[in-house]
């Protein structure tokens, strides 16, 4: 468990440096075109990005240090008859829930905390490999990605959409994932009664 916290760890931070120094290639010269709702719609400049991504950084590794460190998946007592009513209960102590995951907040708070850093510590991996690569083909002009930004018209959306589906992806590996650990352990209790 270690050795992957400080993996992720630096693979988070490293990877936000180079979408730094990626988006700094041209960011001095025109910051105008720096699409983060941050510099876009709230005005900030170069100093208040930093800041404001290094407290999100912060606050994504210590939410996955409590995942990898402290975080147990919450005993069920009732055996779920899937993986929607298993994470119904994990967040809301109660069947019947699934879709109430996705805009209301759980009673299960420290759930909800250790599953966040599991998750947006890859999707934010994923999403800044995928920034610098943008960044770094569109100021040094490559070739075979001006094609690609000519055939998508804005390469953003096509970022966008697959740092969300990555977001679906890791939060389903890591229910599903919880779920056969429960499954397990319940038909072990069920086998020992």
């Amino acid at each position: 468990m270690k050795v992957k916290f400080v993996s992720l760890t630096f693979l988070l931070l490293f990877t936000r440096a180079c979408d730094f120094y990626s988006t700094g290639l041209w960011f001095f010269d025109n910051p105008t075109g720096e699409m983060n709702p941050l510099a876009s719609i709230f005005g900030f400049g170069w100093t208040g990005l930093l800041v404001s991504n290094a407290i999100i950084m912060a606050l994504v590794i210590y939410a996955f240090y409590y995942y990898t460190f402290s975080y147990k998946t919450k005993t069920i007592k009732s055996k779920p008859g899937g993986l929607a009513d298993f994470v119904s209960e994990l967040y809301f102590n109660e069947k019947g829930r699934f879709f109430d995951v996705f805009y209301k907040s759980p009673k299960n708070k420290k759930t909800l905390l250790a599953h966040t850093g599991y998750v947006l510590i890859r999707v934010i991996i994923l999403g800044s490999i995928l920034a610098t690569f943008h960044n770094l083909c569109q100021f040094y002009q490559v070739g075979f990605y001006s094609s690609f930004r000519d055939f998508v018209g804005r390469p953003l959306f096509v970022i966008g959409g697959l740092v969300l589906l990555s977001f679906g992806y890791f939060a389903y590996r890591l229910w599903n994932r919880e779920y056969q650990i429960y499954k397990s352990n319940f038909v072990a209790l069920d086998v020992h009664s």
